[in-house]
């Protein structure tokens, strides 16, 4: 099938991550679109790579959209977007560029690669069923986010690390901390325990490099359990027996069921 426009993932760091189907997709298309000439060259330069670049950032997206639209219907030009690092879309504007294609109905592949979400995800040893990918830390978006389910992933600069974790710690209580640091790099390392622990490490040596924080889900109480179940025992209540109530809510919940008769027998009436 013929594509238009190839979301390409480049290397987040070790150059040899790149694919070969990335480097001869590059080769081929008539211009690559990407966040910054400066840094993109040098991926370039190493490959070989002669394609034509074409700035496409947050800056420019607006402006630049239509042209690259009009330049596939008219003139059928093919596209490569790339971001610095990574798998573009996940924390660029390239979402932008998809939405617009579908909107016209052009055809866009992936070129799947290196994606600092999930290799930090990997190394972390956090529970990977059910993850939530926040972006940058935004410490008035903390409380809301400590009720979710789920290993939290954040990108975070250098000279913001300690403060995060600072503020991380009075909301996200009792959780497990791991901070990846130059993912792919000479210098790749990752430090894990709680936040006193995580903090002090950085504390004793000034953080360099790009860091990703990952928080493990929430130790939920059986009590924190039960009240999510509130609705549903409102409901069932006095429908049928508390012991009948506290076999399904064990099934539905996996907390025991004498835990969860003796809950109802102390708050509820039969």
């Amino acid at each position: 099938m013929f594509f238009s426009l190839h979301i390409v993932s480049t290397p987040i760091g070790n150059l040899k991550d790149i694919s070969f189907r990335a480097v001869e997709t590059l080769n081929i298309v008539d211009k690559i679109l990407c966040e910054d000439t400066r840094v993109s060259s040098k991926l370039l330069q190493n490959f070989g790579i002669k394609t034509p670049m074409m700035v496409y950032n947050d800056h420019n997206a607006v402006r630049v959209i239509p042209k690259i639209i009009d330049n596939i219907l008219s003139q059928n030009e093919t596209f490569a977007l790339i971001s610095d690092a990574g798998t573009p879309l996940v924390s660029d504007p390239g979402y932008k560029l998809v939405n617009a294609c579908i909107e016209n109905k052009i055809s866009f592949t992936i070129i799947p690669g290196a994606s600092a979400v999930i290799s930090a995800l990997v190394l972390s040893g956090l529970p990977s069923d059910r993850f939530m990918f926040v972006g940058f830390a935004d410490a008035s978006k903390f409380a809301e986010l400590s009720k979710i389910n789920s290993t939290l992933i954040f990108y975070e600069a250098p000279s913001r690390i300690i403060n995060t974790l600072e503020q991380m710690r009075t909301i996200f209580k009792g959780r497990s901390v791991v901070v990846v640091k130059e993912l792919t790099k000479l210098y790749e390392s990752s430090i894990r325990g709680d936040f006193d622990f995580v903090i002090s490490k950085f504390k004793e040596q000034s953080p360099k490099g790009e860091f990703v924080i990952l928080l493990s889900p929430p130790k939920f109480s059986d009590v924190n359990r039960i009240e999510a179940l509130l609705p549903l025992i409102s409901e069932l209540n006095g429908k049928i027996s508390q012991k009948e109530l506290s076999r399904i809510l064990s099934k539905y919940s996996g907390i025991s069921k004498n835990t969860l008769y003796n809950y109802l027998s102390e708050n509820c009436n039969d």
